[in-house]
């Protein structure tokens, strides 16, 4: 097969144009929306305080809101509207809080999180906002049925 100057086959740069065009979109939508890289970000800052050793009833508690949190970020990921280099998979966390400080952070996250996903404007994945948001709200739930099991709730106040 005949080669190019740049030593690149006819298939190969049809393999390169095709594979521009289908990335080139989702690179522009990533730059045109960077606020889901923090809100991402705090999604998994909740999870990973959510992580942390609890006490056994509360930790079971916690794995639903675990997996909705996990499904909001896929939601975000599927989307392509976060850059690859702007995300944070594994932010660090104290392991030393007090369990009501930790829920409070992880609810204060949360809330966080949903906040910037429903204030990004004109943003053409109304889909992507409303499955998120929707994870985030159900996540919520678990977290409050969590502080609940370690007697928490009242400490920690309104979801």
């Amino acid at each position: 097969m005949p080669k190019t100057a740049l030593g690149i086959s006819r298939r190969g740069q049809l393999t390169l144009l095709v594979a521009a065009t289908v990335l080139a979109p989702a690179l522009v939508v990533a730059q045109e929306h960077p606020h889901y890289a923090d809100a991402r970000t705090y999604l998994r800052t909740a999870q990973m305080l959510m992580r942390l050793p609890e006490r056994p009833n509360v930790q079971l508690t916690l794995k639903p809101a675990d997996d909705e949190l996990d499904a909001a970020v896929r939601e975000i990921d599927r989307a392509g509207v976060v850059d690859r280099k702007q995300m944070v998979d594994r932010p660090a966390v104290k392991d030393t809080m007090e369990p009501v400080d930790r829920f409070r952070s992880i609810v204060e996250l949360l809330h966080t999180a949903r906040n910037v996903i429903q204030q990004e404007a004109d943003n053409p994945h109304a889909e992507l906002k409303s499955a998120a948001v929707k994870h985030i709200n159900a996540a919520l739930e678990h977290v409050h049925k969590a502080a609940i099991d370690a007697h928490l709730d009242r400490e920690i106040g309104d979801f």
